[in-house]
């Protein structure tokens, strides 16, 4: 599968591995209009990493200019009896409070925070888990999840509440190479107590970004929200066809929630030895689009060095001229 001609984008530089550690790219911090929170340059960077075979969380300060991070803090902790916790996406609902979408290895959980490297504490009411149906391909929901994404619009917003579409994929884990779809979910948060409530998928679930004889159609997202190109809002997201490699889409629309009107071409393709590229985030600095992303290298490149040979997650970077 080739990168579709048209697109109005240039590859200008890629890394692999902007941390130097394994830290797989979770996401940064948005408000509640889904715009990276950023002063003078800094924001938010959280990761994912691996300590006793559990995934765990972390957050440090990061430099969007000159992409260097800051020292990390470990901020969540999977439960007594779960492999994970996992934050995708986190947003400042207001100064004090910080609302965090996770995945705990079988669906979406939130957790909230005082600050942006707070500790986060669950909210265990909230649960997202898969029900039969598109989350399960019409299948049993065994040996399915629900991951959150970095996918999001601002439904409402009132001195009480902040409703938003919380994008979420579905993934079939029990089989080599993986199956998924994206979707939405409409969450409110109360910001006297703080606490979390899933209100409803949305009807038009999944998004139509798989074809037929695809594996997948997951892992995306559209944010930040001010980002465009050529024109259109842009959904990043990684396609898995029945054989090849995994290979980026992405998907343009003047409907910020991606059911109509959408063009899907081929972004680009896995570089540098790339098995996986997930997770998208971008941030749009003039002509230039800075897509962020986890990826995991191929075994094939993990036997030519030692810098990936530990078979671990990264957070990587790719910058596009757009034309």
């Amino acid at each position: 599968m080739n990168v579709s001609p048209n697109l109005p984008l240039e590859l200008i530089e890629h890394r692999s591995d902007i941390l130097g550690e394994a830290h797989g790219f979770g996401g940064f911090l948005f408000d509640a209009s889904g715009k990276l929170v950023m002063k003078d340059g800094l924001g938010w960077l959280y990761t994912t990493a691996v300590a006793g075979e559990k995934w765990e969380s972390w957050v440090r300060p990061f430099n969007f200019r000159t992409f260097q991070a800051g020292s990390p803090t470990r901020v969540l902790l999977p439960r007594p009896g779960d492999d994970r916790a996992v934050l995708h996406h986190v947003v400042a609902i207001t100064e004090q409070l910080f609302v965090g979408l996770y995945c705990d290895g079988l669906g979406v959980g939130a957790a909230i925070a005082s600050a942006p490297d707070g500790q986060f504490s669950r909210d265990d009411a909230f649960v997202l888990r898969p029900e039969v149906g598109w989350e399960t391909r019409g299948g049993p929901a065994d040996g399915w999840s629900l991951e959150s994404n970095g996918a999001y619009l601002l439904y409402s917003d009132t001195a009480k509440e902040t409703i938003f579409w919380q994008g979420y994929d579905s993934y079939y884990y029990r089989k080599h190479g993986s199956l998924g779809d994206l979707g939405w979910a409409k969450v409110r948060v109360e910001k006297g107590s703080g606490r979390v409530s899933l209100l409803n998928r949305h009807p038009r679930n999944p998004l139509a970004f798989r074809k037929p004889d695809w594996r997948a159609a997951r892992c995306g997202g559209n944010l930040a929200i001010d980002v465009l190109i050529a024109g259109k809002r842009p959904f990043f997201y990684y396609i898995k066809r029945e054989t090849g490699p995994i290979v980026i889409g992405i998907a343009l629309s003047n409907d910020p929630i991606f059911l109509n009107d959408t063009e899907h071409s081929v972004m680009d393709v896995m570089l540098g030895g790339e098995e996986v590229a997930e997770k998208f985030e971008a941030l749009q600095v003039g002509n230039e689009l800075i897509l962020f992303y986890q990826s995991r290298m191929s075994s094939a490149a993990r036997a030519d060095g030692p810098s990936f040979n530990d078979n671990s997650w990264r957070t990587s970077l790719r910058r596009y001229r757009i034309l």
